[in-house]
């Protein structure tokens, strides 16, 4: 038996890899999976060495979830696709799993440090691209050989990793009596998600602030009442995206303003309906979401609509692994009061967790996905009981994981299933340190 705890090396891989998680995050996202891989490998050859024995924690799971993706081939609707992702997506489950559950006992010291200085130097190299347009990271991307990508692609990963962070890494420095690197970080980090491009990290970002509040302040039941609504909108999610939110998207309201540039309708693709009033600016009848083709709060409302009548075609087992992508593509969704067109049911995925697990796996995928969150739910209410500081941090960081879930981004993108166990490495490291002081 060799002690790998004195031997460097490993602790070094345990550094690196939680000190990667947000640069990796904004100037190379799809390498996240790797990150969490070489990791989980790391893991089991510690554990090889040490000849430790292995508690398979909630195992069961795990086995259910890789098996139900497995038989979903039988009646996927593109089987070829869903033999083609069965295997990334199980690799990347198992070496979450392994990160979490089977590095439990190992302790990495200094977790606030190793989060929180990356945080920082990578918020103020967002912000620098951002306000003096210095373009740090598409510089950096073409010294690898690769080539710029939009803005979206530059930023809008980025900004959700350093919003999912934020609440766990403020928490830690408090926690740790670092109250001005705590400040410091929650003001950048904070100016970088409101002037940046990204909706969703903004929406998740005033989400964090008014659950720390109310999870600080009402304790361990306000998270638990949480659990329980998030199950409610997870288990009926097709109900809330099929009857109540296309009603919300055919709301129209009258925006007072003088539009003196016609580029600007143009760009909107609205037409809008002019009304006489001499005693007031002109009055424009407007779309709610002043839609932009390609995305929008109402492209995402007609995409959910149109997920909810496919998942009904195929409630209890789904249409397969894989297959979000395929469904649609000769569909054209029109947006209500304007001329606009949306090319394809579903743009690669639904843009909400929730209902592409519904809609590729079914009740039976949602049910083994609710048993995790389960799990989560009460991680979090555990880690409020022990600590104040650090409970909110952790809660406010698995809310705003939830609120993007909801909002954006396929649940089996290799890069986003690898940044939430990354992040919940955070969260459960962070707990373990305080249960051994």
């Amino acid at each position: 038996m060799v002690n790998t705890d004195n031997i460097k090396i490993f602790n070094y891989i345990n550094y690196i890899t939680l000190a990667c998680i947000v640069p990796i995050g904004y100037f190379a996202p799809m390498g996240e999976w790797l990150l969490i891989s070489f990791f989980a490998l790391a893991t089991i050859v510690k554990l090889i060495l040490n000849n430790f024995k292995i508690n398979f924690y909630n195992f069961y799971i795990i086995i259910i979830l890789i098996f139900l993706f497995i038989i979903s081939y039988l009646w996927s609707v593109n089987p070829y696709r869903t033999l083609g992702v069965i295997g990334p997506i199980s690799g990347i489950v198992i070496s979450i799993y392994i990160v979490l559950n089977l590095s439990a006992s190992n302790i990495i010291k200094n977790i606030d440090n190793l989060v929180g200085i990356p945080l920082l130097l990578t918020s103020l190299c967002i912000f620098l691209d951002l306000v003096f347009n210095t373009e740090i990271r598409s510089s950096l991307a073409l010294l690898a050989g690769d080539k710029p990508t939009s803005a979206s692609g530059n930023f809008g990963r980025g900004l959700v990793i350093v919003t999912i962070l934020l609440p766990i890494s403020v928490s830690l420095f408090i926690n740790n009596k670092k109250y001005i690197l705590a400040f410091i970080v929650l003001i950048l980090v904070s100016s970088v998600i409101l002037i940046g491009p990204n909706g969703s990290a903004k929406i998740a970002l005033i989400g964090s602030y008014f659950s720390a509040l109310i999870i600080y302040f009402l304790g361990p039941k306000s998270f638990k009442l949480f659990g329980i609504i998030s199950l409610i909108v997870i288990f009926f999610s097709p109900l809330i995206s099929g009857i109540i939110l296309p009603k919300i998207g055919n709301i129209n309201f009258k925006v007072s303003e003088i539009i003196t540039n016609d580029l600007l309708l143009k760009n909107l693709e609205i037409k809008p309906v002019d009304f006489i009033d001499k005693e007031l600016p002109p009055k424009r009848l407007v779309q709610w979401t002043l839609t932009r083709q390609g995305g929008s709060i109402i492209h995402r409302l007609l995409i959910w609509e149109y997920v909810a009548k496919e998942i009904f075609k195929r409630p209890i087992f789904g249409h397969g692994l894989g297959t979000s992508r395929f469904i649609g593509q000769n569909i054209i969704l029109k947006v209500p009061n304007t001329t606009l067109e949306i090319k394809g049911g579903i743009p690669l995925h639904p843009h909400n967790n929730f209902l592409e697990i519904w809609l590729e796996l079914g009740l039976l995928g949602t049910i083994i996905m609710s048993l995790i969150w389960i799990k989560i739910i009460k991680l979090g209410i555990a880690i409020r009981k022990n600590s104040y500081i650090l409970g909110t941090g952790a809660c406010s960081s698995i809310i705003t994981i939830f609120v993007i879930s909801n909002v954006s981004f396929g649940a089996f993108q290799a890069w986003w299933m690898a940044s939430i166990g990354l992040v919940f490495l955070v969260i459960c490291q962070s707990y373990n340190q305080q249960k051994s002081i």
